[in-house]
């Protein structure tokens, strides 16, 4: 008769010793990327198919800015909500929650058969986006990358994945409203958070709520008294009314005013992503080593203005090269500069007991700014809108330079 052999006692690890990486760590920044991927291209989506959705559902004027905005304010305002929730149902559970939750709100959206079914479940999607972004981002990525240098990397790839999706939000908008309906923009998404839920259950360890759970309030004041903070969302915020609000504002001009298609009007929109994908993985390490943040977010917003005002010309008639394109590449540029220095100037001058919710002040400001800049733009004419909205970012661009003071950011070498 044998006897089981018992299990060797766990050796302790020496102190200072990282935790070991998981061996599916890598499948499991494929389901991070793909939640980040599945919610950024939603923003870039419904700009392009806005037009089919006013004609296909009657919308007013009013209706058509709510569209964008009902999502923008409920992500923005249920960000930090959602967050503190995370804390509490562990972060896994809670990321699988939102992004299943916002792939089915995304197919019933696809039904909607009137403009206030379709604000309705618009407000629940941004609901279920913040829940699953707010603990999927970086606070899953460090943990599933113990290693500094892998953790570099998989940040790279999360950050590739935030600034591409954005191009291919606009892109697919276009042929998928084109060659289908706008209702498969929203029925498209779902595929891609059911793939990024099913891997996150295969190779995202299951957590247990926080045993030290945040008591505080959810935003402490001094998150926002510093100055530099402050310059950052200004810029980033700012930035985002002129983005958000120039790529409806480009796709009713070409689509309504020039008779181009909803994939021509996806494509218009794409040289920004492109811009910013090169910016960021080319030009970012020498931006970042020899100009301060500063400069870069002040200059960053001004570069925007500037974009966001051009679109003054691009009326109906005039060429795309004369009109639009200067604006989004403009705007492109901008934008990355903005980008690439948010979160390293957040992280330098922020305690660590902060840093998650100024990190999450960003994607806050981000989403608030595409609310205030779409019924901005298109409360307007276009020229107006443009010259107004540019005018008011240049404003911010000046502040932004008084407000940020912070050394010089370090780029890779």
């Amino acid at each position: 008769m044998t006897t089981a052999r018992p299990a060797p006692a766990a050796q302790a690890q020496p102190p200072g010793t990282p935790p070991a990486a998981s061996p599916l760590r890598w499948w499991a920044l494929a389901a991070l990327a793909a939640a980040q991927l599945t919610v950024v291209m939603e923003m870039n989506l419904v700009p392009v198919a806005l037009p089919s959705v006013q004609r296909d559902l009657g919308l007013t004027g009013a209706e058509r800015a709510l569209v964008v905005s009902v999502y923008t304010v409920a992500f923005g305002l249920l960000f930090l909500p959602a967050g503190r929730l995370s804390e509490r149902l562990g972060r896994r559970r809670a990321f699988v929650v939102g992004l299943a939750g916002f792939g089915a709100a995304s197919l019933l959206t696809g039904t909607a058969d009137g403009p206030g079914h379709l604000l309705a479940l618009r407000a629940v999607q941004g609901a279920f986006g913040a829940l699953a972004l707010a603990p999927a981002s970086m606070a899953l990525v460090a943990r599933t990358f113990p290693d500094p240098r892998e953790r570099g990397t998989a940040i790279g790839v999360f950050t590739a994945v935030a600034g591409g999706g954005g191009g291919l939000g606009v892109l697919f908008g276009g042929l998928l409203t084109d060659h289908a309906s706008w209702r498969w923009c929203m029925y498209g998404l779902a595929p891609l958070a059911a793939f990024a839920v099913g891997v996150a259950l295969y190779a995202i360890p299951a957590d247990t709520p926080a045993e030290h759970r945040t008591t505080g309030p959810l935003l402490p004041l001094r998150v926002l008294r510093d100055r530099t903070r402050a310059g950052v969302l200004l810029a980033v915020f700012t930035a985002n009314i002129g983005t958000f609000g120039g790529f409806t504002v480009i796709s009713y001009t070409l689509q309504e005013g020039a008779g181009w298609n909803p994939t021509g009007a996806g494509l218009a929109i794409l040289p920004l992503a492109a811009v910013v994908v090169a910016n960021s993985v080319l030009a970012a390490p020498h931006l970042l080593r020899t100009l301060t943040p500063k400069a870069l977010l002040a200059s960053g917003t001004a570069l925007v203005a500037a974009g966001t005002a051009w679109l003054a010309v691009a009326a109906p008639g005039t060429p795309y090269a004369a009109g639009v394109l200067p604006s989004v590449i403009l705007m492109g540029f901008g934008i990355t500069w903005i980008m690439i220095s948010a979160n390293g100037t957040l992280a330098q001058r922020t305690e660590p007991r902060d840093m998650a919710t100024a990190g999450g002040m960003v994607n806050i400001t981000t989403q608030l700014g595409g609310a205030v800049g779409v019924p901005l733009m298109l409360a307007l004419d276009a020229r107006t809108a443009a010259v107004t909205a540019g005018v008011l970012i240049a404003a911010a661009s000046v502040l932004v330079a008084v407000l940020v003071d912070a050394p010089r950011l370090r780029g890779p070498h």
